[in-house]
């Protein structure tokens, strides 16, 4: 099953015109097109969370509260917390 597959049935549930404008819904980071091995869905995708999902062989978050929520000017390792985060996010290939 690929990504795509699986945002497709849940924008069914919940269409993406449902959300509020300021919502950040909808595949965040990732390709529609890869293929999910495994699932780890959760309220807040946090650091602890993408390990797990790394442990457990998931290449799919899906979670309720975005990890972007306002747009993004920059990432710097080290600097924040939040730019280290998304940067240890789109290293691990999840």
């Amino acid at each position: 099953m690929k990504i795509r597959e699986i945002t497709n049935f849940l924008e069914e549930i919940a269409p993406l015109h449902y959300q509020e404008i300021y919502d950040n819904s909808g595949l965040i980071i990732g390709d529609l097109e890869n293929k999910v091995n495994d699932v780890l869905i959760t309220l807040d995708c946090t650091e602890e969370v993408i390990d797990e999902a790394i442990s457990k062989n998931c290449n799919l978050i899906i979670f309720h509260h975005p990890i972007i929520f306002t747009p993004l000017k920059k990432l710097k390792l080290g600097i924040f917390f939040f730019e280290s985060f998304m940067i240890s996010f789109l290293l691990s290939g999840l």
